[in-house]
């Protein structure tokens, strides 16, 4: 069912053109004014704090999954969802904080989740940016006003996390800082907006004096995390030596961010009591260690199952079923056994509507959660006939839009 404010956006013509009329910030506008979805979206508040409330209780559950599967071993619960040793090493078993992104398509009335990412190195952030500037939009204020509208903004959650007068860095490694360089200066550019200028730099920049990390000279309060487990493998001692400043989030995130921790609440119902069972159903498609399930079923089933790389991001390794043939999907199949990889059960979303295009439009709705509970919102659609790996970084025909609550 659509949503009544987005009926009533579609049907007055004369509010169209919010997105071409935008006054974005310039580290904005370099990011993403090239890649706008011609709408904004609209979700009503409740459910959006009622979806929040069910991925922070799914969290829970991949929380307790080293007790209630592994006797507490962390050492079995890496083996089994595929963390190489050398990484399970300086992860370490604490709780992380809660901060991360679940993935999710809308079906009918319904949210279904593909997938959730655990820790501060997400992309889409700043597009609560994004939804602010639409908000204040001179000529959609009437609209505003009339539908009593609202924006949550992750950037503001975060530095509320990490503390607003601290020195704060944010840390990528591998030349990620410059891959991304538009969206690390976009993130910049909100923070500064909000009062806390925030360094950038990657971990060979790093140095350690007196158990605090150094950014080229200057001490780092907090450095929030960007780098991965694998890149941070061989900067072990520095960060080891360097506790004084925090890192959020811990690379203990990492274990709750594989889709590999899916597959295994998807499976092992029987850990579950009913409750847990009844948010697991109602959250989760169902999802599989590649590896466990026989190859005359994948074979079988190949148009209505998606196969995804457990550890990877921004679209990497996903393979859709129903975009490859009979010969590839087996190609594929052969290529990946072994491997820490997922199968998952086919969603159809419902499709978007954008105006003055014909085509359906495919979504993510990217709900971002903190302690707090929900804490904005990462648009990211495409039409259909784009393909499937709806990522902005992975997928150049995504587009991005900003959420407005109600």
């Amino acid at each position: 069912m659509t949503d009544h404010v987005t009926q009533a956006y579609l049907d007055d013509e004369s509010l169209h053109g919010v997105m071409g009329r935008l006054d974005l910030p310039p580290h904005l506008r370099a990011a993403y004014a090239h890649r706008l979805v011609d709408r904004p979206f609209f979700l009503e508040e409740h459910t959006a704090h009622s979806i929040a409330a069910d991925v922070l209780d799914f969290f829970e559950l991949l929380f307790s999954l080293p007790r209630r599967m592994f006797d507490g071993s962390f050492t079995r619960f890496a083996e089994a969802i595929g963390i190489p040793p050398e990484e399970a090493a300086i992860m370490g078993s604490d709780r992380p904080p809660m901060h991360g992104r679940a993935d999710i398509y809308r079906v009918g009335d319904e949210f279904r989740l593909l997938e959730i990412n655990a820790g501060t190195q997400l992309g889409g952030p700043d597009l609560g940016e994004l939804a602010r500037v639409i908000h204040e939009e001179p000529g959609f204020q009437p609209f505003v006003r009339e539908h009593e509208l609202a924006y949550f903004n992750p950037i503001e959650k975060l530095l509320d996390a990490v503390g607003r007068d601290r020195q704060v860095a944010f840390l990528e490694e591998g030349g990620m800082l410059t891959r991304f360089a538009k969206g690390f200066a976009s993130f910049q550019e909100s923070c500064a907006r909000l009062g806390v200028d925030v360094l950038l730099g990657e971990l060979h920049e790093v140095t350690e004096r007196n158990g605090f990390l150094h950014l080229r000279g200057t001490k780092l309060d907090v450095a929030v995390r960007y780098f991965s487990a694998t890149q941070a493998v061989g900067y072990a001692d520095l960060l080891a030596k360097g506790h004084k400043t925090e890192l959020y989030t811990p690379l203990s995130s990492y274990y709750y961010g594989s889709k590999s921790t899916i597959a295994l609440l998807s499976e092992h119902r029987e850990v579950l009591d009913d409750d847990e069972r009844a948010l697991v159903d109602r959250l989760v498609p169902w999802t599989r260690y590649l590896r466990d399930v026989p190859r005359d079923r994948l074979r079988a089933d190949r148009e209505e199952l998606i196969v995804k790389a457990a550890g990877g991001f921004a679209g990497a390794g996903v393979h859709p079923g129903w975009l490859m043939t009979d010969k590839e999907w087996a190609e594929l199949l052969d290529d990946v056994a072994g491997q820490p990889f997922v199968v998952q059960e086919r969603v159809r979303p419902t499709p978007d509507v954008v105006p003055g295009d014909d085509r359906p439009w495919l979504t993510t709705w990217g709900w971002f959660v903190t302690d707090q509970g929900f804490a904005g919102m990462s648009i990211r659609s495409m039409p259909f006939a784009d393909g499937a790996v709806v990522s902005y970084a992975g997928n150049p025909l995504t587009k991005v839009s900003g959420l407005l609550v109600h």
